[in-house]
């Protein structure tokens, strides 16, 4: 019998993580090892527990759950961390992801995009949509564009960063341009593999050799980094309408 997947809720609203707990009860394959009502509660558990994925609130009272990644992912940056919240802007979505989000998700998605989240991230894939990805690294290029841009993701609604030294464009092998060019599009760890004639691994590896030479380890990481530096482009909002 598969090991089930060891789940710590984290949220400052009882009837979300008694929700939470009902569900994962009644999904084979899964187990709530524990609970949270705020950030420093987070931190106490996770240490305890040691779980798989975390499903973790962002504004509570008290530490955040932006606070409680940032200090997780600080002693364990292997640590699995999805943001699921009801706030969709940059000022939410920015942060989090610098505090080392695995993934981000709404309150209202369905059941099937939620487990299907916490099966992306112990894949080691982001589970965020496109529109959110795009909309990040066109918010980040807007504040800090080319390659005298710091590194890494500014924090939203921060003010223009000042300029940096110029920072190295690394060089990549052709099949990582390719990689990073359908990043750009939005594409899984999976599509990339069918679109290349790849395994997965491969497409995975490739991602952790870039984001190596970036200085970066997530996927978004990846790609607003890489926006920045003029090395991908995202297309336009009139393509991603018509769905080009």
């Amino acid at each position: 019998m598969a090991t089930p997947v060891r789940l710590l809720i984290v949220d400052d609203e009882s009837i979300v993580r008694e929700s939470f707990a009902r569900f994962f009860d009644l999904e084979p394959g899964f187990e709530v090892v524990g609970e949270a009502s705020d950030g420093r509660e987070a931190i106490t558990a996770y240490e305890r527990e040691l779980p798989d994925v975390v499903l973790m609130d962002l504004k509570m009272p008290g530490m955040s759950g932006v606070e409680a990644m940032a200090e997780i992912t600080g002693t364990h940056p292997e640590a699995r961390l999805i943001a699921v919240t009801t706030f969709t802007t940059m000022d939410f979505v920015v942060p989090a992801l610098r505090a080392g989000a695995s993934g981000y998700l709404v309150k209202d998605c369905t059941a099937d995009e939620l487990l299907a989240g916490i099966h992306q991230v112990l894949a080691d894939e982001m589970p965020l949509s496109p529109a959110i990805t795009k909309a990040l690294a066109r918010s980040v290029i807007e504040q800090a564009p080319g390659p005298d841009a710091p590194a890494g993701i500014p924090a939203a609604g921060s003010p223009a960063p000042a300029r940096a030294p110029r920072r190295h464009i690394p060089s990549l092998t052709p099949r990582e341009h390719d990689v990073l060019e359908l990043l750009s599009r939005g594409l899984s760890n999976k599509a990339m593999a069918d679109e290349l004639c790849i395994s997965t691994a491969a497409v995975k590896a490739h991602l952790r050799h870039v984001g190596e030479k970036l200085g970066v380890r997530s996927r978004t990481q990846i790609l607003v980094l890489a926006c920045q530096l003029g090395m991908v482009s995202l297309p336009s909002p009139e393509e991603d309408a018509d769905g080009r």
